[in-house]
């Protein structure tokens, strides 16, 4: 048992030193504008998302039952998906979480079909900052 100690001590000292993969974009730096609205969480439960946005540079909005959005910027950016983009997962155990991989889906013919993955980053509780009126300026306000 002792001679398998020091081999698994130094392998968990390497796990320990590696490095912990970024997001590419700071999460209030993408289109639109969001204001961080709390502490970040690791997992969303899944029967509450309602819809998902994908914002372009590896960043996905999570609109969830009652209206609150949960900003993701994927670990490491995820080039391969862009604005708009179609993209589906898999739930075990209710809920999504960090590091569980997104797919983008593509269109082949008339069928989809998984794309490209990449891992979620912390969800980022957000709210949209509202945009400037087109509207005329009124005197006094």
């Amino acid at each position: 048992m002792m001679k398998y100690a020091a081999p698994l001590a130094g392998v968990i000292v390497l796990a320990a030193c590696a490095p912990v993969v970024e997001p590419r974009t700071p999460v209030a730096a993408v289109e639109p504008a969001v204001e961080i609205a709390g502490e970040s969480r690791t997992c969303v439960n899944a029967s509450s998302i309602r819809s998902t946005s994908v914002r372009g540079d590896g960043v996905i909005d999570f609109t969830l039952t009652g209206g609150d959005v949960y900003r993701n910027a994927l670990g490491g950016g995820c080039p391969a998906l862009r604005r708009n983009d179609a993209i589906s997962y898999d739930v075990r155990g209710g809920s999504l979480c960090q590091g569980e991989i997104v797919y983008r889906l593509d269109t082949y013919g008339n069928r989809l079909s998984r794309g490209a993955g990449c891992g979620l980053g912390e969800f980022v509780p957000v709210e949209y900052v509202d945009q400037v009126s087109d509207g005329p300026t009124i005197m006094g306000e």
